[in-house]
């Protein structure tokens, strides 16, 4: 009988890990994107209407955004630190800047940042 409830128990702590993970992998994508999107517009906003500032921010796009798309690799850290890399290198320290910034503008979702 005591058996019955402890398999029952475990069996019950399984499900809710499991439902747990897929919540935390499903907001972990979903901040990803908000991250990329916070990013984007704020290099809008940075390069306005100044022609400059917006072919720095094209040659940003076009060296390491469009070419360094690996869809396996996207979200590693070697990955992100070589974006910001490469944000400096082709765009500019301010765009660099600013994508290492980005992170900090989007608050992770409930229970992903009890685990941040």
């Amino acid at each position: 009988m005591i058996r019955k409830y402890v398999i029952g128990t475990l069996s019950l702590g399984v499900f809710l890990a499991f439902i747990l993970a897929m919540v935390l992998m499903v907001q972990l994508h979903r901040y990803g994107i908000a991250v990329d999107v916070a990013r984007l517009e704020n290099l809008q906003t940075w390069a306005g209407d100044d022609a400059e500032r917006q072919a720095q921010m094209q040659r940003y796009f076009e060296q390491c955004i469009d070419n360094h798309r690996d869809a396996e690799d996207k979200r590693s850290p070697e990955h992100i630190r070589s974006l910001y890399q490469c944000a400096e290198e082709n765009g500019s320290a301010e765009i660099a800047l600013m994508v290492r910034q980005a992170p900090e503008t989007v608050e992770a979702p409930a229970p992903l940042r009890w685990f941040w």
